[in-house]
């Protein structure tokens, strides 16, 4: 019988497999950076280019989530057959040229080309991490790994706060206008060619992340997803509760994310650059706790709960829905502000455990396709319908750019709510089908 150390000899050496996570920590930073600086530019774009809260929402979700979805597909069989690195390389290329690209559109459905770019490059990205750290750490560890990871995509999101609402008030006050080539631009297409444009050089960090080896090929020969979906269906319980659960968990987060800047402006009356600061500080503590979620769950699964990363995302969602409901009913905006934060921290746990439970309760060899499954259904669960759903509540539901605190209730509650459901249906399988794994 094999023991530990043999096992560990299947992963890189740790020290490696640690500056991967965190090559790919600083670039899934710059990926929700530019996935996010929209929400602080929505009333400058909607003025200029005429739009309605719909079609903003539009851009911010279904226009990114249609190649973020469909990319998904070729991605993963290229992961499974190709140098991951590569892979990862030529998607960070092409989401920056999408967010670059949203400096140079001047009408809704230039926007909408180039937000789309932004997806697509982000869905190889992600698809391709989720399976580089997979293969680089055993199951003990794996949740903490994919934790620490996880946390760069939500400080991304806190820093395009933090950083973006000051430097935006400073573009859009003329700051940069008298720059070089500057000039041609309107001030909000200047903050998305300003931010967009360095991310092709970060594009070659990449080459610093070490391959992991493939242990075994594809079962079969198989190169399709014929595959991954015959071993799907053998516990389609679980992955219900992954793929559509991690989905309806992820809708309610994008969408505060997107629309709490609307919402503080259009309710609280604050500026961009205070919206910017506070709700960057608040979500980027809230990510100093992505750690101690995979600690959680690696000390569950070490003490024999196999189905620790459900078990915990359960408890977490009945911590966090409160929190938010409360968040969109105070009066206070610092309440608003101490609840959001709150809700943060504990939702967070699902941030992190979707991706980690899919490569627990996955084969090695088709790790690749059955991330790019995860990516694609909870991308577009995630972010077709939440920011979508919120704008069109706005407008013909509410019928008042003022309702947006009760489109979010609406979509906070009508997500986690079977969410969690999801998830209890599904432990039973996890724990069996983790339990048959050598």
């Amino acid at each position: 019988m094999s023991g530990p150390a043999d096992g560990d000899r299947l992963y890189p050496r740790p020290v490696l497999a640690w500056l991967s996570v965190a090559i790919l920590f600083i670039l899934y930073i710059r990926s929700l950076a530019d996935r996010y600086l929209i929400a602080l530019v929505v009333d400058p774009i909607k003025q200029d280019v005429g739009l309605s809260d719909f079609q903003i929402s539009m851009l911010q979700g279904p226009a990114f989530a249609v190649l973020y979805c469909l990319f998904a597909v070729p991605v993963g069989l290229a992961l499974d057959r190709y140098s991951r690195r590569w892979v990862l390389f030529l998607s960070v290329v092409v989401w920056s040229v999408g967010a670059a690209g949203c400096g140079f559109a001047g009408s809704f459905a230039a926007l909408a080309i180039a937000r789309a770019l932004v997806g697509g490059g982000e869905s190889g990205f992600s698809t391709g991490a989720y399976s580089i750290i997979g293969d680089s750490f055993p199951p003990s560890r794996l949740s903490l790994a994919m934790s620490v990871f996880v946390m760069g995509g939500v400080m991304g999101a806190g820093i395009v706060f933090l950083l973006g609402g000051p430097f935006i008030e400073f573009v859009l006050a003329g700051g940069v206008a008298d720059w070089p080539l500057m000039g041609a631009f309107r001030p909000w297409q200047q903050v998305f060619v300003l931010t967009g444009l360095p991310g092709i050089a970060m594009a070659f960090l990449v080459l610093l992340v070490t391959e992991p080896k493939r242990r075994a090929a594809p079962p079969g020969g198989s190169t399709g997803y014929g595959e991954a979906l015959r071993f799907l269906g053998t516990r389609k319980r679980l992955f219900w509760a992954i793929f559509l659960g991690f989905g309806m968990a992820y809708t309610s987060t994008i969408s505060l994310q997107l629309w709490l800047p609307a919402y503080f402006v259009r309710v609280h009356g604050w500026t961009y650059g205070r919206i910017g600061v506070v709700l960057g500080i608040v979500q980027m503590l809230a990510a100093l706790s992505l750690p101690l979620h995979g600690w959680i769950v690696s000390r569950f699964y070490r003490a024999g709960r196999r189905d620790a990363p459900l078990f915990w995302c359960i408890i977490a969602i009945l911590i966090a829905a409160p929190c938010a409901v409360v968040a969109l009913l105070a009066d206070n905006p610092w309440v608003t502000v101490v609840m959001f934060g709150i809700y943060m921290t504990f939702i967070l746990a699902t941030a992190s455990m979707g991706p980690a439970a899919t490569q627990v309760v996955t084969p090695q060899a088709l790790r690749g396709r059955v991330s790019a499954i995860y990516v694609l259904t909870t991308g577009l669960i995630g972010m077709s319908v939440g920011p979508a759903l919120v704008g069109f509540l706005t407008d013909h539901v509410f019928g008042s750019p003022q309702a947006v605190g009760l489109s979010l209730i609406a979509v906070v509650a009508g997500m986690l709510i079977p969410a969690a459901l999801l998830f209890v249906a599904g432990r039973d399988q996890m724990r069996q089908l983790i339990g048959e794994q050598p």
